[in-house]
């Protein structure tokens, strides 16, 4: 198997810096706070109807109505916005042969997408943020975009030792 990478990657190990996605430290921070204050949001439009009053007019009932459907909506749609998207993974195993794409759900459950095997690549393109893999007869395998750098520059070292 030859390893063919790519002009931007190969000019950024001569000495010019790779451009680096900023880290996102912070986004488990405000996931945890949007999803809080949505499961907070919905548990107050149930709570809006537990208030008891001595009076329930139409107006009243009128305004409860509302009260707890924006709540509602609004707890929902910051409970869906906390939550983590789909993420690729690229997993290289030696021992089996084999290199897989993995997508881990926002549960983060990994689930196997593709196999395929290391005596079945002939190209590996690895541009800033793309993975190109090629097979025998130059048909494209997996091409992968939006993959974090350091996952990248990983999986380039392992594959240039096998």
């Amino acid at each position: 198997m030859k390893s063919i990478l790519s002009p931007a990657t190969a000019g950024a190990t001569k000495g010019q810096a790779a451009p680096e996605r900023a880290p996102r430290h912070g986004w488990r921070a405000v996931s945890g706070l949007s999803r809080f204050i949505g499961v907070v949001l919905m548990l107050a439009a149930v709570g809006v109807w537990l208030i008891s009053a001595p009076l329930m007019d139409a107006q009243m009932m009128l305004l409860r109505l509302g009260v707890s459907v924006l709540f509602m909506c609004l707890g929902l749609v910051l409970l869906h916005a906390g939550r983590r998207t789909a993420r690729d993974e690229i997993h290289l195993d030696r021992r089996a042969g084999e290199l897989r794409h993995i997508r881990r759900g926002h549960d983060g459950i990994g689930r196997v997408r593709q196999r395929i095997t290391l005596n079945k690549l002939t190209e590996v393109v690895i541009d800033e943020d793309r993975l190109l893999l090629r097979g025998d007869c130059g048909q494209i395998l997996l091409e992968l975009s939006g993959l974090e750098r350091d996952q990248l520059l990983s999986l380039q070292k392992q594959v240039q030792s096998v």
